[in-house]
């Protein structure tokens, strides 16, 4: 929760040098996803109470998450009222577990703990063009003393070109003196 609100912190400061106003919505899970209901369960429940704790308002943009997780989705408002999606925040739960990331905790356990005892999942990949034998991936159970880490993706501007041509068009060639070309 820390880094999401910190990294709506430097939004908010970002958009704020720019003078736009913005918009936030949860956007939730996909049709096709990855990983467990709890999983995503967990990670939406974590973004809706940082968005809470941030204190601005917010909506629910359901089933527009990313397949890997949930994200929170920033509009900014050019002069002419128009919004257009630049920032988002994104919990991705599942890189992590695919590459079988995993750090040391300060509990110096040497037995499983329950969380590594959970039923591991596994995907078959179809041979296809590049490989002649399918490719089987299986999860990996964290080991005792370690703990598996929640990647949050960040984009604070989004596309610069595609900021770039908002910013210009909003500020109408008044740039600030910071970015000011003269």
């Amino acid at each position: 929760m820390d880094e999401v609100l910190t990294t709506l912190d430097f939004l908010e400061h970002v958009y704020g040098l720019f003078g736009f106003k913005f918009e936030l919505e949860l956007s939730t899970r996909p049709e096709a996803r990855l990983g467990s209901e709890e999983l995503w369960d967990q990670a939406e429940a974590a973004l809706e109470a940082a968005l809470i704790k941030f204190g601005k308002p917010w909506k629910f943009n359901t089933g527009d998450g990313a397949f890997y997780g949930p994200k929170i989705d920033i509009k900014v408002f050019d002069a002419l009222k128009r919004a257009h999606q630049c920032g988002t925040v994104q919990l991705d739960f599942q890189l992590p577990i695919r590459f079988n990331l995993q750090y040391k905790t300060a509990d110096k356990c040497e037995t499983a703990t329950e969380d590594s005892k959970k039923e591991l999942t596994s995907q078959v990949f179809k041979a296809d063009e590049y490989d002649s034998e399918d490719f089987i991936w299986k999860e990996q159970a964290v080991k005792p003393g370690f703990a598996r880490p929640v990647m949050v993706h960040r984009a604070i501007l989004g596309s610069v070109e595609r900021f770039m041509a908002i910013l210009i068009e909003h500020l109408g060639g008044k740039w600030p003196f910071f970015l000011s070309p003269r």
